[in-house]
């Protein structure tokens, strides 16, 4: 059974200047493959935190380390928490692979160790029956570092009816990275995936003093949420096909082609059966310029709807009978998506999505 791909989303269509221009931007979403297979019998999963101080020393340490960071006492506490959270959300936002229970377990077992051990099959077989899951999602390591950089700055103060002037202001800088630890347990109780993830983001602030600059500086807590969350993203769409925002051009005008300008209108109207038949109307034109605009907007109007193969078809038209350059390059990414649609059914093949 064939699978809905691609979803097709006329929410943020750009008319880039549309009375001068003769392009409009279209936003569609297409799944793409997941780096790492999961085996068939892997349907049901549930994600789990196992980043938990198991003892009085172990929480002890969380909060002697938040202190000398500078980050706050049990703040990779709630950011591991905010990871796995934003796990199994993109699994189930972004992803048809998986039923995913909207339970977050939570798996006591952390050491100062960094990677844990992997946990006995035989508890997560018993994980899983207790949970009427395949297979767990854990989280299995999480450490953040926060890194502040001061510079000074010249600015050039403006004031009306005085000189110009120039001050000096602090600029800080912060940079917050993660590095995190996923395993993906399978139905046997076997690991089936692991992967060590790091990501970073940085903020910037200034101020007349150190002190000032620093009190622009969004809270450390805030920003290891922000790199959790992204972190979380990765690992689902590492292990589940899932969906990605695409763009695509079609030409609204050539050279005053009637057809080619009625289908502008149709556009504009979001009536995209009636553009087409403007285009193949346009397409017979023995102005190339006018036929290749119209072979290309024909081939994105078919993968809009999930018709690669007939997309290809045109695109080709559009890059070889009209000599249109950019119908080259788009015919080489309409290629590479039918290799990855094949690679996404193989992916999907039993699935809830079948």
């Amino acid at each position: 059974m064939s699978y809905s791909l691609h979803r097709f989303a006329w929410v943020s269509v750009v008319i880039l200047g549309l009375a001068s221009s003769c392009t409009t931007t279209v936003h569609l979403e297409a799944l793409a493959p997941a780096s790492v297979p999961m085996p068939p019998t892997l349907q049901r999963i549930a994600t789990a935190n196992r980043i938990l101080p198991d003892n009085r020393r172990d929480k002890f340490f969380d909060v002697l380390e938040g202190v000398f960071t500078g980050e706050g006492p049990m703040v990779d506490r709630a950011g591991a928490e905010a990871c796995v959270l934003s796990t199994g959300e993109a699994l189930m936002r972004n992803s048809p692979r998986f039923r995913v229970t909207p339970a977050n377990l939570q798996l006591v077992g952390r050491t100062r160790e960094f990677f844990l051990p992997p946990m006995a099959p035989d508890y997560v077989r018993r994980v899983c029956r207790t949970s009427q899951v395949d297979g767990l999602v854990v989280l299995e390591a999480f450490d953040s570092d926060m890194q502040l950089q001061r510079r000074q700055e010249e600015r050039v103060i403006k004031e009306k009816d005085k000189p110009d002037r120039k001050v000096l202001v602090t600029v800080v800088h912060m940079d917050m990275r993660i590095v995190s630890g996923f395993r993906t347990y399978g139905p046997e109780g076997l690991v089936v995936d692991q992967a060590r993830q790091e990501d970073h983001l940085g903020w910037s602030s200034e101020g007349a003093t150190y002190q000032a600059a620093l009190a622009g500086l969004p809270a450390p807590e805030r920003c290891i949420r922000e790199v959790a969350l992204r972190i979380g993203d990765q690992y689902a769409r590492r292990i589940a096909p899932s969906y990605v925002p695409l763009t695509r051009n079609v030409y609204t005008r050539a050279k005053k082609n009637a057809q080619m300008q009625q289908a502008r209108q149709c556009v504009q109207a979001t009536d995209w059966t009636q553009a087409a038949a403007r285009w193949q109307q346009a397409a017979r034109s023995i102005n190339h310029v006018v036929a290749g605009r119209a072979f290309y907007n024909l081939a994105v109007y078919e993968e809009m709807n999930n018709r690669l193969p007939e997309a290809i078809d045109y695109a080709r038209k559009a890059a070889y009978t009209c000599q249109m350059r950019p119908a080259v390059a788009y015919l080489r990414v309409l290629q590479d998506r039918q290799q990855a649609e094949q690679l996404v059914q193989t992916q999907m093949a039993g699935s809830r999505a079948k």
